[in-house]
């Protein structure tokens, strides 16, 4: 049964899901079926390198709401973890004034992390839930600690406070196409697809066609794409991750964590 002590820490998280929610349904508008009929596509023939090159003119727009969405999401799981210290600091008969300034602690190295608990942290929960902290840490807990789910949670939480909002680009990757000509079409299947940012102007293909000794004048290009939104330009390993993959990694990782925590420390 869930403590009542942790009520405020799963409010968080469960605020948190809604968010996920509301950015499944944005996405699920800016990404559905739709989207290649919204996408305007223009192909020229460059004669000297005998190349069909196929790029965007018109993309849809990304909803200028969703960079908040995120960060909103990133916040709630953030702070969730930071009630959880709180409480076990009341647990541990810390006065209010004292549990008001504790966190969560999350470092890539230990050092850092001592000479930032040392204080602020340790003195006001008990020595087993402080020990239970650091086997949390990134660089106890993951062979390579940049690329810790809970590292990469702390970071973009701190980009959308205090730096830039959570910067999350639309991509696209071709994944077949179509070229027709008088009396011939052929149809192939990108077994490779790259992933491109969707922009104006964006190159999509181009085509060799320097075996032929004679290039048609009329061509018709049809390209089957799939689109998603990624994480770009944050600095850290989710960079090229889909978002809604990366929010259900951080949910999983607050999850589990808030989990173990209300058995040990609060009877659940």
């Amino acid at each position: 049964m869930d403590s009542p002590k942790l009520s405020s820490v799963r409010a968080k998280i469960d605020r948190a899901k809604h968010h996920l929610h509301d950015i499944d349904a944005a996405l699920k508008i800016l990404l559905g079926p739709e989207t290649n009929t919204r996408v305007e596509i223009v192909h020229k023939f460059d004669g000297e390198r005998k190349q069909l090159i196929v790029n965007l003119t018109k993309s849809a727009p990304t909803d200028p709401a969703l960079p908040l969405m995120i960060g909103d999401c990133i916040h709630n799981l953030r702070s969730s973890l930071d009630h959880l210290v709180y409480r076990l600091a009341l647990e541990n008969h810390a006065d209010l004034a004292a549990a008001s300034k504790v966190f969560f602690p999350i470092y890539l190295k230990k050092a850092t992390f001592d000479k930032r608990v040392e204080k602020l942290v340790k003195p006001f929960i008990g020595s087993i839930a402080f020990a239970e902290i650091e086997k949390c840490q990134p660089y106890s807990a993951y062979d390579v600690p940049e690329e810790a789910d809970i590292w990469i949670l702390s970071q973009l939480d701190i980009f959308d406070k205090h730096r830039l909002l959570v910067v999350a680009g639309q991509q696209f990757a071709a994944t077949a196409f179509t070229v027709s000509i008088p009396g011939e079409q052929s149809h192939k299947i990108i077994p490779k697809p790259k992933w491109k940012p969707m922009k104006d102007g964006a190159e999509i293909l181009r085509f060799d066609l320097s075996q032929m000794p004679n290039p048609p004048n009329k061509m018709n290009v049809h390209i089957e794409m799939m689109t998603t939104v990624q994480f770009i330009d944050t600095g850290l390993a989710c960079d090229g991750v889909i978002v809604q993959e990366a929010l259900r990694q951080c949910l999983g990782i607050v999850s589990a964590t808030i989990r173990d925590f209300g058995r040990q420390f609060f009877g659940e």
